[in-house]
């Protein structure tokens, strides 16, 4: 029964002395606030030390560390730890993570260090120079390197046809900066950036993908046609489907494509700048060269006005926003009333809904290269009356030539007006004594003619 006794109060008196041994050691660390044992921190050991100490390890150790960015076998870039400016030797930092330590627990770490690593995205400041250096590596690597490709549908023979996304090998900044940060953390010296590469934006999975590829297809099933001076015009299905595209994660129209689109129709149906087939009153079928005289389709507003019906998907049946002059729904041109002035002949008709309701011989320009009445379909684009008309004489001396009517018809000052300074008129009295341009009309005449035109009335000049 002694030796029993014994054997208890001497097992009794060991336990103590361990708990003594554990409670007094783990005041020590609560005391001396230092590492466990062992304790690594961005592969230093740092274990037994103070923050302080632990700093002037880290700063020693990652002040020329270098690290390898590796992709694949291929050696993407190296640097240097200093050249990111990383904040891990922050004892503040180091102090926090003493701190978290649970020193009751310290025999576990006695053979195996389990203390964390400091994040670096605990620091805003090693983030900003991780993700510069990151960036800076990325945007120099990927110009050598294949960009992912979005998801797309084209169509053709009356459908669409989808091609799948594809990834690349373009690194992703915000990945590489990751990685990077992950791999000081941990003490390695080499990067892996085989799977940080930018990733397409559409996939055939994505919902807004396959809602904008169903959108596509109602659209070319509709009708969108344009009525455009007496034609009518429908855009083919595979001219519509040319114009779509998904982008920002929605369809949306090639606004390049639609414009190009306008442009060639208008130049095929518009008049403005076209050399005219016109009938004369008494030289026949004569071609006259283009004026100001014409219409066209405003390309720039009529843009975005189709491009937004296409989207809207429920067909069309318009006439184009039309700029100019002489547009007529029946497909005509100069039509039944204008202006024909006879140059060579030197004398003007008014023709009213088909009728000469005005015919009088007139002075043209001086048949010489500064005075001459310009050939072109122009318009009377503007009427006045009691002005004054100025110019310069070919001696340099200025002008002013008191009208009762003025209607330009250029965009060089040429116009037609009463001139009571002319003794006579038609014959070959313009070739001495010609105007500056303009078509000097008899003063009993005049009146007939300014009543008679509008503003918009075609001149032909031949």
């Amino acid at each position: 029964m002694k030796k029993r006794k014994a054997f208890v109060i001497g097992l009794a008196t060991a336990i103590v002395a361990v708990g003594a041994i554990y409670v007094g050691q783990a005041l020590h660390y609560s005391s001396a606030q230092v590492f466990f044992k062992d304790t690594e921190i961005a592969g230093v050991n740092v274990g037994g030390s103070t923050a302080s100490q632990a700093a002037t390890k880290l700063k020693s150790a990652l002040k020329n560390q270098q690290l390898t960015l590796k992709d694949g076998s291929e050696t993407v870039s190296t640097f240097k730890t200093q050249q990111v400016n990383l904040k891990v030797t922050s004892q503040t930092a180091l102090k926090q993570l003493i701190a978290k330590q649970n020193i009751w627990s310290w025999p576990v770490h006695v053979t195996t260090a389990t203390a964390d690593s400091i994040e670096l995205n605990a620091s805003n400041e090693n983030q900003q120079s991780v993700q510069a250096l990151a960036k800076e590596i990325s945007t120099k690597a990927n110009k050598t390197r294949t960009a992912p490709t979005d998801a797309t549908f084209t169509y053709h023979d009356g459908e669409y046809v989808t091609t799948k996304a594809h990834t690349g090998n373009q690194l992703d900044a915000a990945k590489v900066a990751k990685s990077i940060t992950l791999a000081i953390e941990k003490g390695n010296t080499t990067v892996d950036v085989s799977q940080d590469y930018l990733k397409p934006d559409v996939t055939t999975k994505s919902a807004a993908f396959k809602a904008a590829e169903k959108k596509a297809e109602n659209i070319t099933k509709q009708t969108y046609t344009y009525k455009l001076s007496g034609h009518k015009i429908t855009i083919p299905a595979a001219t519509l489907a040319s114009w779509l595209t998904f982008k920002n994660g929605k369809l949306t129209t090639k606004t390049d494509l639609v414009k190009e689109y306008l442009t060639k129709l208008s130049s095929k149906y518009g008049t403005i700048n076209k050399t005219r087939t016109f009938k004369s009153t008494k030289r026949g079928t004569v071609k006259v060269k283009a004026g100001l005289y014409g219409w066209s389709i405003k390309v720039k507003s009529e843009t975005p006005t189709l491009s937004k019906l296409v989207l809207a998907g429920k067909g069309m049946d318009r006439t184009p926003t039309i700029q100019g002059s002489g547009y007529h729904n029946s497909g005509t041109d100069i039509g039944n009333s204008y202006v024909e002035v006879d140059k060579q002949n030197q004398h003007m008709w008014v023709y009213k809904n088909g009728k000469v309701v005005v015919s009088t011989d007139i002075v043209t320009g001086l048949p010489t290269t500064a005075h001459h009445t310009p050939t072109g379909v122009w318009v009377i684009w503007s009427k006045q009356r009691n002005t004054t008309l100025r110019g310069k004489n070919d001696n340099g001396s200025n002008y002013a030539s008191k009208v009762k009517y003025w209607m330009p018809i250029d965009d060089t000052g040429v116009g037609i007006h009463d001139s009571p300074w002319q003794p006579e008129y038609g014959g070959t009295w313009y070739k001495k004594h010609g105007s500056h341009g303009c078509v000097n009309t008899p003063p009993s005449k005049i009146k007939s003619v300014y009543e008679n035109v509008s503003v918009g009335t075609p001149v032909i000049v031949f």
